[in-house]
C-alpha cells in the first residue's frame, strides 16, 4: 500500500524491490500483479532497471480501477545481459494504490485451473517453498459442447461438483509434506482421520487444526485421504526422483519453444531431432511428431495443452516433468500419447498426462517402457489408462481412469508399483477385448505391485471388476485370444471395491486361459450387494486351466483347499453312521476335531459285512465331466484302517470313489481330485467306506471345488479346479523351492529342481513316477530321482511318485 499525497513537483513517483535477480537480453519475460486505486483510472506502469547501468525497460501501463484486478504484461527484454535487475514501479496520481501478488520471469501456469482447496508447501534441509496445487473439476454435462455425446450425460452427473487436486515435485533423500486445507467445508478437517496411502509405504502424517503434516523417503504417487467424504475433493501427490538427463537449451538438435503453438509445431525443420518444451503455458493441439524428432522434452514447469502421435516413428523418448493436458481438446478426438503403425520402441517418463478425453496412453508397437507417468482428470467413459503391446514395461506410474485402466493385450508386458483410482466404468486389470483379428496371444505377462485406492463402479456390468476379461463383446468375425502364463502379485485394496473377479469372456469366439496365477493378495470385497465373481471359460471342450491361488487373501480370510464343506468344523451337514449290520455310532464332539469340533466313527464289530458307511445329509451339485476335490483330515487309533471316499447320486445310487487311504493314529490331510464320471444332479452326498472295525476321526470335510466359491460368492463356469498354496498349514509346507507337498502325509521326499531336472530324494532309484498338469493330463512318466522336465510348460504340476502327490513350479 501505497499513499503520495504531493507528487513533489514530480510527474512519477517509485516504488522498487530490492532483490536483485538475472535477466538475459532476448528473454520473453512475463509481469504480473494484482492492484486497485482510491479512485479509477490511476495510472501504475511496472518497469525493470539494470542497477550498474541504469538501462531500464517499461512494461506497460495499467490503468486501475477501485476493484482487484490482476494486470499481466509480456515483453522481450532488449536491454543488456546482467544480474543486476531490479523490479520498479511508476506513479502517476496522488492516492492510495494497493499492490500485491507481483511476478516476474516466466509466470508458471497461467488459465491453469488452481486448486483453492489445498496449499501444499515442502520442507528440507532448512528450506521451505510453496508448489503449484492444481485442480481438475467435474465437466458440467452439456450435448455437443467438446462433442460430448449422451453417454457422457451419466458419469458427470454421477461425479457433478467434485474435484481433484494435485501437486508434483522432483526429490531425494527426505522430505517433509505440509497440506493445508483453506476449504473445511468441502474437506473438513477436525476430528477426521488422514490416512497417507498407499499403505505399503507405511507413512503416517500428524494433524495441527486444518494442517497435515508427513515425511515421505522415497519418490512415489501418494493420496491424502482425510475423513470419509475425501473422494469427492481429493489430493494426489506426485513425488517423483530428481532428473538426471536435462537436455540443453543450447544443443542445436533441439528446437526450443516458448509458448508454443499449432503452428510452431506444424513444420520443424529437418535438421532438429528433439523439441524442448520450456516452461511456461504451449497449446500445440495435436502434435504429430514427425520421423525425424527422437526427443519430445518437458522442462518442469511447462504445461502443454494438446496430444501427442507418432505414426510410423520408432524410438521416440518423451521424458521431463511437464504437464501434458487434453483439456482444450474435443471429448475422444485424440488419445493423449498415442504411437501406432509401426512406432516401436517408445520411451515416456516423467510426465503427468491430465485432462484425458480419450485414452491416457497407448502404445500398440512393441517394446516401449512407461514409468512414473501419471494419468489423471478424465471423467467420461473411453478414459482408458496405460496400455503397451508386447515386450513393454510401465513401472511407477498413477492411473486414474474411466475404462479399463491397465491393457495387458500382448506378450511379454511387465506392470509394477502401479497405484490405480478407478471410477464407474472398466475393469482394473483388462485382460482381453477379444484379441485381433487372425487371434493374439498374451503369453509370459506379469503385474506385480498394484494398490487399488478406490474403484467406483456403481451398476454390475460386464467390462469392471479388479480382474477384467470381456473377450470378444462386439462379436467382430475372427477374433480370438489365449492368455498363457500370467502372475499377478502383490495386489493390495486400500479398502473394499465393488468388484474382484469378472472373467466372463464373450462366447462369440475363444478366448482361453491357461496359467494364471494369484499370489500375495490382500483385496477386499463389499459384499451383499449386486455385484458377484465370475470365472466362466466360453467352450465347454476347453476348460480355463491352471488357476492357481497363492497366499491370496480375501476379505481377511484366506483362500484354501481345506476350508470346510460349508461354514463350520463339521458342525452342518447331519452327519450319520449307516450300519450294515453292525454297532456302528457317529458322534460329534467338541475335542475329536483338529481344533475343536469333529466327528468319531466307531465299529467295534463288522456284523459279517465287509464294509460300513458314514453320510452326510447334505445335498449338493455336481455336473458330469465336472472336475471336483474331496479333501478332508483323519486318523484312527490305530494305523493301517482302510477309508475310503466317495461321491453318491441319491437317486439312482450311481457313485464314484474319490481315493482310497490307510489311515495312521496322527491327524493328515487327504485329498483327491477326478473329474466327475457319474451324471448331472443336485443330490449328490459326500460318503465314507470303513473296511474294519476302528475308532476313525474325520474333520473339514470338503468337496466341490473349494469353498472359496462361498466365500467370494462366485460363479464358476468350464474352469478346472484351482489350485491354493499353501493348501496346508505353515508349518506342513516344504519351503524348499515353491515345492508343495498335497498329500498331507508324513515324508521323506525332497524335491529340488535345477536345470530343467527335477532331482527327488528319498526314494528307491527304481521307484515309478507320473508327472501330471493341473488340468489332470499326464505329462512324463518313467522310474528314477532324476526327472526332465525341461520340456514342460511353465506354470504347477503334480509329481505322483511312492504313493505321494508333490505339486512343484517348472520355472
Amino acid at each position: 500500500k501505497t499513499e503520495p499525497s504531493s507528487m513533489g513537483g514530480d510527474s512519477y513517483y517509485i516504488l522498487r524491490c530490492e532483490n536483485v535477480f538475472s535477466l538475459t537480453n532476448g528473454d520473453k519475460i512475463t509481469v504480473s500483479f494484482w492492484a486497485k486505486g482510491s479512485v479509477a483510472n490511476m495510472r501504475l506502469q511496472p518497469w525493470v532497471q539494470e542497477s550498474g547501468g541504469n538501462q531500464w525497460m517499461n512494461f506497460g501501463d495499467a490503468y486501475v480501477t477501485t476493484g482487484w484486478v490482476k494486470y499481466q504484461f509480456t515483453t522481450t527484454i532488449t536491454t543488456p545481459t546482467s544480474g543486476n535487475y531490479k523490479l520498479k514501479f511508476r506513479g502517476y496520481n496522488t492516492g492510495t494504490v494497493y499492490i500485491d501478488n507481483v511476478q516476474i520471469g516466466p509466470v508458471d501456469y497461467e488459465d491453469v485451473p488452481q486448486s483453492g482447496i489445498y496449499d501444499v508447501t515442502l520442507s528440507q534441509s532448512g528450506k521451505t517453498w510453496p508448489l503449484n496445487v492444481f485442480r481438475n473439476s467435474c465437466p458440467t454435462y452439456q450435448l455437443g459442447y467438446q462433442n460430448m455425446e449422451s453417454k457422457d450425460q451419466h458419469p458427470l452427473e454421477l461425479f457433478s461438483g467434485r474435484t481433484i487436486n494435485w501437486t508434483k515435485f522432483s526429490f531425494s533423500g527426505s522430505i517433509t509434506v505440509r497440506v493445508k486445507v483453506n476449504d473445511t467445508q468441502k474437506v473438513p478437517v477436525s476430528g477426521q482421520t488422514v490416512r497417507i496411502l498407499p499403505s505399503r509405504h507405511g507413512v503416517t502424517s500428524t494433524t495441527s487444526g486444518n494442517i497435515v503434516t508427513f515425511t515421505i523417503t522415497e519418490p512415489g504417487l501418494y493420496s491424502v485421504e482425510i475423513g470419509t467424504e475425501y473422494y469427492k475433493n481429493g489430493l494426489i501427490i506426485f513425488a517423483d526422483p530428481e532428473e538426471t538427463d536435462i537436455p540443453s537449451k543450447t544443443n542445436p538438435s533441439f528446437l526450443v519453444l516458448d509458448n508454443a503453438t499449432a503452428s510452431s509445431v506444424s513444420s520443424i525443420p529437418t535438421s532438429y531431432t528433439g523439441v524442448y518444451f520450456t516452461r511456461g503455458v504451449h497449446n500445440t493441439g495435436s502434435f504429430n511428431i514427425p520421423s525425424h524428432i527422437k526427443s519430445v522434452y518437458f522442462e518442469d514447469g511447462s504445461w502443454v495443452y494438446g496430444s501427442l502421435l507418432m505414426s510410423g516413428n520408432s524410438g521416440v523418448r518423451i521424458y521431463g516433468r511437464g504437464v501434458l493436458s487434453s483439456a482444450k481438446m474435443n471429448y475422444r478426438e485424440a488419445h493423449c500419447v498415442e504411437a501406432i503403425n509401426g512406432s516401436n520402441n517408445i520411451t515416456l517418463e516423467g510426465l503427468v498426462v491430465a485432462d484425458p478425453k480419450y485414452f491416457a496412453v497407448r502404445l500398440i508397437g512393441t517394446h516401449n517402457t512407461v514409468s512414473y507417468t501419471k494419468v489423471i482428470g478424465g471423467w467420461v467413459y473411453n478414459c482408458d489408462g496405460i496400455a503397451a503391446f508386447e515386450g513393454s514395461t510401465v513401472s511407477k506410474c498413477f492411473i486414474w481412469a474411466n475404462d479399463d485402466a491397465i491393457k495387458v493385450y500382448r506378450d511379454s508386458v511387465v506392470f509394477s508399483d502401479i497405484v490405480v483410482w478407478q471410477l464407474n466404468n472398466g475393469g482394473i486389470i483388462q485382460m482381453s477385448w477379444g484379441g485381433a483379428v487372425g487371434g493374439s496371444t498374451a503369453k509370459g505377462v506379469r503385474i506385480s505391485r498394484l494398490d487399488v485406492l478406490r474403484a467406483e463402479w456403481d451398476v454390475a456390468r460386464f467390462n469392471v471388476g479388479l480382474l477384467n476379461c470381456v473377450g470378444n463383446r462386439y462379436q467382430e468375425a475372427g477374433r480370438y485370444a489365449l492368455q498363457e502364463n500370467w502372475v499377478i502379485e502383490d495386489v493390495v485394496t486400500q479398502r473394499p471395491i465393488p468388484l474382484i473377479f469378472n472373467i466372463t469372456p464373450d462366447t462369440y469366439t475363444h478366448n482361453h486361459i491357461n496359467g494364471l496365477t494369484l499370489k500375495n493378495w490382500n483385496v477386499k470385497m463389499t459384499m451383499g450387494t449386486s455385484f458377484v465373481n465370475e470365472i466362466k471359460g466360453e467352450d465347454p471342450n476347453q476348460f480355463l486351466s491352471g488357476f492357481v491361488f497363492d497366499n491370496v487373501v480375501f476379505n481377511n480370510d484366506l483362500l484354501t483347499n481345506i476350508n470346510y464343506i460349508s461354514s463350520g468344523d463339521m458342525d452342518n451337514g447331519g452327519w450319520v453312521g449307516v450300519p450294515k449290520n453292525t454297532d456302528q455310532v457317529v458322534t460329534l464332539g467338541s475335542t475329536y476335531g483338529t481344533n475343536g469340533y469333529g466327528l468319531r466313527s466307531v465299529v467295534t464289530n463288522m456284523g459279517g459285512s465287509t464294509d460300513y458307511v458314514i453320510k452326510a445329509n447334505q445335498l449338493f451339485q455336481l455336473d458330469n465331466n465336472e472336475t471336483v476335490t474331496v479333501s478332508f483330515w483323519a486318523k484312527a487309533t490305530a494305523s493301517g484302517k482302510r477309508l475310503v471316499p466317495f461321491i453318491q447320486e441319491t437317486v439312482n445310487s450311481q457313485y464314484q470313489n474319490m481315493g482310497d487311504y490307510n489311515l495312521t493314529t496322527a491327524w493328515k490331510w487327504y485329498s483327491f481330485t477326478a473329474p466327475v464320471s457319474t451324471i448331472t444332479s443336485n443330490n449328490y452326498q459326500i460318503k465314507f467306506r470303513g473296511y474294519s472295525t476302528a475308532w476313525i476321526y474325520l474333520d473339514k470335510v470338503q468337496v466341490g471345488p473349494p469353498d472359496w466359491r462361498t466365500l467370494l460368492k462366485i460363479e464358476l463356469q468350464y474352469l478346472n479346479t484351482p489350485t491354493f498354496l499353501p493348501n496346508t498349514p505353515p508349518s506342513q509346507r516344504l519351503p524348499v523351492n515353491s515345492l508343495d507337498l498335497m498329500s498331507g502325509q508324513d515324508s521323506q521326499i525332497k524335491l529340488h529342481n535345477s536345470g530343467g531336472l527335477l532331482f527327488v530324494n528319498g526314494i528307491n532309484e527304481i521307484e515309478k513316477y507320473q508327472v501330471y498338469d493341473m488340468a489332470g493330463r499326464q505329462m512324463i512318466s518313467g522310474s528314477g530321482k532324476r526327472i526332465n522336465i525341461s520340456r514342460l510348460n511353465r506354470g504347477i504340476h503334480i509329481l505322483h511318485i511312492a504313493g505321494q502327490r508333490i505339486r512343484f513350479f517348472k520355472e
